[in-house]
């Protein structure tokens, strides 16, 4: 690993953390219902049957309505759950069935699938610190979605605040790149070559 790419992206990760924690309450709420409006418009979302996704932390652009509006679609969502290994399992998203997990995060109370069950979804929405044109995806430095994604073949989309999709983000090899990235302005399609 490089020291200056190291470097780069916990400098990075500071300034993110930094402004997120400015952000008002309010702010957050517009964010994370105008991120489920432009979700609803995204043909691959409109598509999936089987989707993964994540509970989103306070300080991360919101998950909530998002995963309402597809479950109210009749969309299969599965969230993920931190195992010892640092590897992620999946379960069933049932709402208000959901526990403070490891690490804090939020997490959900049903059986778990398996960490293949990421496999059967079409799209996985991803949470992030920053993403960049080219798809780069800048998460909190642990790696259990570089690990989960690795042989992903489905649909990948990153969920940021607007300002923090960037020219650039700082990239290592087992970073594992988006094929969107979702904010509460829109969609962008990074400029890459995309999955059939």
């Amino acid at each position: 690993m490089s020291t200056s790419v190291t470097g780069e992206k916990s400098n990075l990760r500071e300034a993110v953390a930094s402004r997120r924690r400015a952000r008002s309450a309010g702010d957050r709420v517009l964010a994370a219902e105008a991120i489920a409006l432009h979700a609803a418009a995204l043909p691959a979302l409109v598509r999936a049957r089987r989707v993964a996704a994540y509970l989103s932390l306070p300080s991360e652009p919101g998950t909530a309505p998002l995963l309402e509006m597809l479950v109210g679609r009749g969309v299969e969502v599965l969230v993920p759950v931190s195992r010892p290994d640092r590897t992620l399992d999946w379960a069933a998203y049932e709402p208000g069935a959901v526990v403070a997990g490891a690490l804090g995060v939020p997490a959900p109370t049903g059986p778990t699938l398996g960490p293949e069950a990421l496999a059967t979804c079409d799209v996985a929405l991803v949470p992030g610190l920053a993403a960049d044109h080219a798809g780069n995806r800048l998460g909190r430095g642990a790696g259990y979605y570089d690990r989960a994604l690795a042989d992903f073949t489905g649909v990948t989309c990153a969920v940021v605040f607007e300002d923090e999709l960037l020219p650039h983000v700082p990239r290592e090899p087992h970073d594992q790149p988006v094929d969107l990235v979702l904010t509460p302005s829109g969609t962008f399609r990074p400029e890459r070559e995309q999955k059939p």
